[in-house]
């Protein structure tokens, strides 16, 4: 299996999971919750998801799939390891080991994320960046082949609409439906703090970062991921991309990318 047919598969599986995922998470800080999708997922939740839903949409496809594989010195996991059906693999080996990034460009209420770069290419180990899965990655005796991808979501001029269409359905559905968040404890703050304000602030994060208004995407970042590996020769070639839309049940997630680099094995 071609890491082309990985990415494009984790593409087409964000719209289901997005839609069928039940996993309610919270703000650690504050307790309320955080409105369900793919955009709420924490990266071992997400790929979790992938290895549940691969196989029952694509039964015939892998014959092993799984997350946080253990490395040999046993003190970190490797985040997805699978094989295709059509290879011969010895045991305990696998075609890829993979580590996935979950890389965002704003936060649960439509806020600036401030830590995209530092998770996308920071040297320091406290930020667990691409860089530090790369270094990882160098421990994956297990894998025949080795890659690492993140996903995340785009905005253009369509997001607020979209924001503000989603937070309607939103109030609507509280508390009489969960689908889109488990009623809250403290539903005047949710509205008021958490949920009413996102169409706004996702207008003015876009504002900020394009003069026109209309486009914040995670296509430079890509681009600056892809320079690092180039200058170090990490990856046998460019960044595979796919995009993935039609998401419909956070206002901050309608649509986005998943990209991915092979990484030369050393």
């Amino acid at each position: 299996m071609e890491l082309e047919e990985i990415v494009d598969r984790i593409a087409s599986l964000i719209p289901k999971i997005d839609s069928v995922s039940d996993i309610q998470n919270r703000n650690r800080r504050n307790k309320r919750p955080y409105v369900k999708g793919v955009a709420t997922l924490f990266e071992p939740q997400f790929t979790k998801e992938v290895v549940k839903y691969w196989p029952l949409e694509h039964s015939e496809e892998l014959s092993h799939i799984s997350d946080e594989q253990p490395y040999p010195d046993g003190r970190e996991t490797c985040d997805l390891v699978l094989t295709n059906s059509e290879e011969n693999i010895p045991f305990g080996q696998f075609e890829w080991a993979i580590e996935m990034k979950y890389l965002r460009l704003v936060g649960n209420n439509g806020n600036n994320n401030d830590y995209v770069m530092q998770k996308a290419i920071s040297p320091f180990l406290k930020d667990r960046s691409l860089v530090h899965d790369i270094e990882k990655l160098k421990k994956a005796t297990f894998g025949k082949r080795k890659a690492i991808i993140f996903y995340g979501f785009d905005y253009d001029e369509t997001s607020v609409e979209h924001a503000e269409m989603i937070c309607e359905r939103i109030r609507e559905s509280i508390p009489e439906d969960d689908y889109y968040v488990e009623a809250p404890e403290q539903l005047d703050k949710f509205l008021d703090d958490d949920l009413n304000p996102t169409p706004k602030n996702l207008r003015r994060v876009i504002n900020s970062v394009d003069k026109y208004g209309d486009q914040y995407s995670l296509e430079s970042v890509t681009k600056v991921i892809d320079a690092f590996i180039i200058r170090n020769e990490i990856s046998t070639g460019g960044p595979i991309v796919r995009h993935f839309s039609g998401l419909d049940r956070h206002p901050c997630g309608k649509f986005g990318r998943v990209v991915g680099w092979e990484i030369t094995q050393q």
